[in-house]
């Protein structure tokens, strides 16, 4: 038995009507928290969408597969095609639905809107999921301190807010996947179709969430022995989501995004395949380590994991997840549904990221940070509950809260700074550039090899072999015909090496007449003999961020995209550029 005091069934669905056993709860709420509740959480919800627009209006951060998506929507909205690059066969190179709906939806209004779009939705979604959460926990009778801890970290935590207001999906995935949940307390059948419907346009991979909470939906319907609720909510489900399928089918010839190919493909199946058990051992723990650490105070701006501003700060992250583990525990004692919910989401998306995803983006982990800190409240408020008098309750509660919530908040003006820097000097003052100056360079029909896909196609405009062949069919069958060969000796830590070993096989193939490396790249190149590099190609720029500007970053070594080099194809070079190559660029 984990705790005298473990939620029940009656404590957690005394809220919903429909289900209320009329049970006594042990805490009533304090005149203040029933007089002010609903003026506090409206209060968050709003300083969440508050901080999200100061926050673009600070930084401009702007994320590079933002511009992928965009692309692809200004092309549509310009009768070119909904494709990343129009002239060839229309390819699928954007991941989710919402991310080339919403901003297509604003080029067809006006111009130059899609990117913005996305990040005023994205602003109004953050209050939503606040909303949410916060009304969650009111309905599982949490405890008001607890309450104000899980809205609290959805209000003020660096990546929910980063993420979302750079441009991508990531907070509308966090808000959908809060309400598919929410909408399991009167379990409404049509409503529960809607919200699986939004959870794949969200996300792909939430069709694993579609499944689970088809069994939670079929759990409810045997106990109640009435299963017509699961058919309305397919038929709403087929409803709305069924035309995307059938479009994507006729338009692309698959639903199934070339990003999902690309990366199944050029990443490797199987992150582990090779590995020794010790290696492999070694490797989750690592990467439970990335997926995690987040419930703590961390800065992942650079999009190559979360770093630590102090090191003993990882005992926040694992004490948050120790809370975890406990309110998933209470969550299977209590049998309801929207609590087993919760568990289910942090179970299933923590083993998928853990195992079956070969590389993990930082953003990936988003929503399984949002649901798995309202399994933390729901951890914490049982061990309040179980450890302390109910007069010493409200008090240590409200301490830990306050606590936790200052160690995310004091590093806020830091982190929005980075953020604001990182734009500056890499985004617009290297990538940015790049793409500009290959654009006013190449020829129409030239192409460009590098790895990061968003910045440099978006200012170029020009077919672009990319890693893993995300908007480039080519460079992801290339990849398919080419598996990544694993390592036994290297294990977990030469990955990012073998990666860029096969990145450099696939320019081999297809010799672009310009390519762009970072210097990590290009001597991996030079490590492993790639001759055709040195004798067929020519430096002809070099994009930098200068000294002094790395060291205003936080973390820069964790910032892979400081410098690059610009080749071009001697035979080019011979005939002659539609402008000057320039000077090496400092900025």
């Amino acid at each position: 038995m984990l705790f005298n005091g473990m939620l029940t069934e009656e404590k957690l669905e005394a809220p919903a009507a429909n289900i209320s056993r009329g049970a006594q709860l042990s805490d009533a709420p304090s005149a203040f928290e029933a007089r002010w509740g609903s003026a506090c959480i409206f209060a968050l919800a709003s300083f969440a969408v508050a901080i999200r627009l100061f926050f673009w209006y600070y930084t401009r951060r702007t994320w590079e597969d933002a511009l992928i998506s965009t692309q692809h929507a200004e092309n549509a909205a310009r009768g070119l095609g909904l494709t990343h690059v129009p002239g060839g066969p229309h390819v699928h190179g954007f991941t989710t639905p919402v991310s080339i709906l919403i901003p297509l939806l604003a080029e067809l209004v006006h111009s130059g809107l899609g990117v913005a779009s996305m990040k005023v939705v994205s602003a109004v979604c953050g209050g939503l999921t606040v909303w949410l959460a916060m009304r969650m926990s009111q309905r599982l009778r949490l405890s008001f301190p607890v309450t104000l801890f899980i809205g609290g970290y959805l209000a003020i935590e660096h990546q929910q807010i980063l993420f979302g207001m750079a441009g991508m999906e990531t907070q509308m995935a966090v808000t959908i996947a809060l309400f598919s949940i929410y909408s399991l307390f009167d379990f409404k059948p049509t409503l529960i179709g809607i919200s699986l419907a939004l959870c794949m346009f969200a996300r792909p991979d939430f069709c694993l969430w579609v499944a689970v909470m088809f069994a939670l939906a079929a759990w409810h319907c045997w106990n109640k022995r009435d299963f017509r609720p699961l058919e309305t909510i397919a038929f709403w489900l087929l409803v709305l989501y069924g035309p995307w399928i059938a479009f994507t089918t006729w338009y692309y010839g698959s639903p199934i995004p070339n990003t999902i190919l690309a990366k199944a493909w050029g990443y490797g199946a199987h992150w582990y395949a090779g590995m020794s058990a010790s290696a492999v051992r070694f490797g989750l723990l690592v990467r439970a380590r990335r997926i995690f650490v987040l419930l703590g105070p961390s800065y992942g701006g650079h999009g190559m994991g979360f770093s630590l501003f102090r090191n003993w700060q990882i005992v926040i992250s694992l004490t948050v997840h120790l809370f975890v583990l406990i309110g998933m525990a209470v969550t299977l004692r209590s049998k309801v549904l929207p609590a087993l919910a919760i568990s289910a989401f942090t179970f299933v998306y923590s083993v998928y990221y853990l195992v079956l995803v070969s590389v993990v983006a930082p953003w990936y982990c988003i929503p399984l940070a949002a649901v798995a800190i309202m399994a933390a409240g729901i951890g914490l408020d049982a061990a309040l509950k179980d450890c302390f008098t109910t007069r010493m309750r409200s008090v240590i509660g409200y301490a830990l809260v306050t606590a936790y919530l200052a160690s995310l908040a004091v590093y806020a003006p830091a982190s929005f700074r980075d953020e604001k820097r990182i734009q500056a000097f890499v985004e617009d003052g290297v990538r940015k550039q790049i793409g500009l100056y290959l654009g006013a360079r190449i020829g129409p029909h030239q192409t460009i090899g590098c790895e990061p896909l968003g910045y440099i196609g978006y200012y170029s405009r020009h077919v672009i072999y990319d890693f893993p062949g995300l908007c480039n069919r080519d460079a992801a069958e290339y990849f398919h015909q080419h598996p990544l060969q694993p390592d036994p000796s290297g294990g977990y830590t030469f990955r990012r090496k073998m990666l860029m070993t096969s990145m450099i096989g696939m320019l081999a193939h297809f010799r672009p007449d310009y390519i762009v490396l970072r210097p990590e790249e290009y001597q991996t190149a030079v490590d492993n003999r790639q001759d055709w590099l040195l004798s067929e190609y020519q430096q002809i720029a070099v994009f930098r961020v200068s000294d002094e500007h790395r060291a205003q970053l936080l973390f820069p070594k964790d910032n892979i995209d400081l410098e690059y080099h610009v080749f071009e194809r001697k035979s080019d070079l011979a005939q002659g550029s539609t402008s000057p190559a320039g000077p090496p660029q400092q900025n």
